[in-house]
């Protein structure tokens, strides 16, 4: 229960919504101020805030200066607005990256994007491979579908050519759906899928029957500079390569597309006297980045240290990369307007109001916005890991992620089972700024909150929902809702100024219910398999470590705990988390596989029973 009310500030945020707040002499939450930081964090010039980029850096220093503006003191390193730590940013390619083909007694030295491009590689010792070339068609297996290009095909040590996207891909009456790719459809998965059938490299061609303009120059930036650690070499090479090893059979791409799309049923084969060598010159980078941190201190020595986090990540897709949700428009800035410069605008913006109340603070308030989470959570993780206030002094986080997008006056709450204080927080202080409110109870989902939560941290994630711009180039400053924005900190400032007299420390509460963590940030539930454990995305080690397990989830009655290291799942071997994403989605609900886990230094295999997502 709540003693005391912090005057100024929470005025503010009661009397927010009202038709006279514009003419208030010092206004709190003032839309047009709002909107000043969305525009400049999601402007051409700080070109999506890409993790490891000059851009990101410039973000950086803008929040800082906005923090040491209103008042608060640096919270990072060495006295600093700062702390830096190292995220894996991806792989950089080399000048030496090869790829050669034996046709018969003649060699074709394939020309470095002209011809090709590198798109993933394997770890050194695979780094360069040669076998005889497979056409594998799409390079699907979808069970579900009904499909299989590898059917009755062994791949084992072949290096195979495939073609991109699906069948049938803008037909809606295809089995595919059609229109919109499914996982199946995307270069990754395909890659997964020859990797686990054991082949040594994969060949990706744009398939010709839908896509005219072909990918015969490959320079475009979108498809330059990076690959990803798949553990499998992968190249995209040119339609004009692809067509001339398809004529030593003769064969035609175009013709053989026409017939898979036609019939739905594979055209496979082997390339007979057809051999590929394939070397992928590519290089793990590791870059400095850098959250960022201010505090206003408590002054009640009664809970000296105690602080509330005010929190949200700066960080954004730079020109798109895999993570973007239009392969199409990769190359393209990706501005995160709403995702996240949203919340990093009310991060400043709840500074600058609680820094100007002359009022005692009981606690202190500690605004960070996090790098690195669009990689995995990997600021605030290591921030929780090296809190430079203890973690078990923060009462309770309140994290804004994507909080531009207001609808109907709607705002979601994650995490409102974390304490059993929070319903009646939130609902007082949804009702006073004017919002309804939409509530889940997981402490879990894909926001930076998560770090806190697995930290026994009560938590609560502000979200006003997704949209068709999410991950897209269109998430523009010029589609924010910045009056509905200014209502949801009206309410974050309700409950942090309630929480700021809170009479004791809030109850923790681990919520016992299986949730989804996707690849959005919505933290509701979405069907397929699960299993149940969190990963470590700060983690340097070959395999999965579990940086948390759900509680009655299947990881969690099968008895794996925190801090084990998976290294094998259902028979194969899992180097990293694209490995185990892949493998689990292979697997339906209520199977049992074996899972073999590192645990002391020890190997552990024990038997999950999958679950259904819900």
């Amino acid at each position: 229960m709540a003693l005391s009310r912090r005057s100024s500030v929470l005025t503010a945020c009661l009397l927010f919504s009202l038709a006279s707040f514009a003419s208030s002499s010092v206004p709190e939450f003032d839309a047009q101020s709002y909107l000043t930081h969305v525009k400049y964090l999601s402007s051409d010039a700080l070109q999506g805030r890409g993790d490891g980029t000059p851009e990101l850096e410039k973000a950086a220093e803008y929040i800082a200066a906005r923090f040491k503006d209103s008042g608060l003191q640096p919270a990072g390193d060495a006295g600093t607005y700062f702390q830096s730590f190292q995220a894996p940013v991806g792989s950089q390619l080399g000048p030496d990256s090869r790829l050669t083909f034996r046709i018969g007694q003649e060699t074709i030295e394939a020309k470095p994007n002209l011809d090709f491009v590198p798109f993933a590689a394997a770890d050194e010792e695979k780094a360069h491979v040669s076998g005889q070339l497979v056409f594998v068609g799409y390079g699907i297996a979808a069970e579900e579908y009904k499909y299989d290009d590898y059917r009755d095909l062994d791949v084992t040590d072949k290096i195979v050519l495939l073609l991109m996207h699906e069948p049938r891909e803008t037909d809606p009456t295809s089995p595919f759906e059609g229109t919109e790719l499914t996982m199946h459809g995307h270069d990754r998965t395909k890659t997964m899928n020859a990797k686990y059938r054991n082949a040594r490299a994969v060949l990706i061609v744009e398939d010709p029957a839908n896509h005219d303009g072909g990918q015969e120059n490959l320079t475009d930036p979108s498809l330059v500079g990076q690959v990803e650690d798949l553990g499998i070499d992968a190249i995209r090479i040119g339609r004009s390569l692809a067509q001339r090893l398809l004529e030593t059979q003769q064969r035609n791409l175009l013709e053989i597309q026409k017939q898979i799309d036609g019939k739905m049923a594979p055209q496979s084969f082997p390339l007979a006297n057809v051999e590929a060598e394939v070397y992928v010159d590519a290089t793990r980078v590791l870059k400095t980045v850098r959250n960022v941190v201010g505090l206003l201190p408590g002054t009640d020595p009664a809970v000296a240290g105690e602080t509330v986090v005010i929190g949200a990540h700066y960080d954004h897709l730079g020109k798109g990369g895999r993570s973007s949700m239009d392969s199409k428009l990769i190359g393209e800035v990706h501005n995160g307007a709403d995702d996240n410069a949203s919340g990093v605008a009310g991060v400043l913006e709840l500074a600058a109001a609680f820094a100007k109340d002359p009022a005692p603070r009981k606690r202190g308030y500690l605004f960070i916005t996090f790098a690195a989470e669009e990689i995995g959570l990997n600021g605030s993780a290591f921030w929780a890991s090296h809190p430079a206030r203890p973690i078990d002094k923060v009462i309770a986080m309140l994290n804004m992620d994507m909080i531009g997008r207001v609808r109907d006056n709607q705002i979601i709450l994650g995490g409102i089972g974390t304490s059993p204080s929070f319903p009646a927080l939130a609902d007082a202080a949804a009702k006073a700024a004017g919002l309804e409110l939409k509530s889940t109870k997981s402490g879990y989902g894909a926001s930076d909150h998560t770090s806190f939560y697995i930290k026994n941290v009560p938590v609560l994630f502000f979200f006003s929902g997704l949209h068709s711009d999410y991950h897209r180039p269109t998430d523009d400053w010029d589609r924010i809702n910045a009056a509905g924005a200014t209502k949801v900190l009206a309410m974050v400032c309700d409950i942090a100024s309630r929480l700021d007299g809170w009479d004791g420390r809030l109850q923790f509460t681990k919520v016992d219910e299986p949730m989804t963590t996707g690849n959005v940030k919505g933290a509701g539930g979405s069907y397929g398999t699960y299993f149940g454990s969190i990963p470590d995305m700060t983690a340097d080690v070959k395999g999965v470590r579990f940086a948390d397990i759900r509680p009655s989830s299947p990881a969690a009655k099968a008895g794996l705990q925190a801090g084990d290291v998976m290294i094998r799942f259902a028979g194969k071997e899992v180097a990293n988390l694209q490995d185990f994403s892949f493998l689990l989605r292979s697997h339906k609900p209520g199977e049992v596989v074996e899972v073999t886990v590192m645990r002391n230094d020890q190997p552990l295999t024990v038997q999950v029973k999958l679950d259904v997502r819900r």
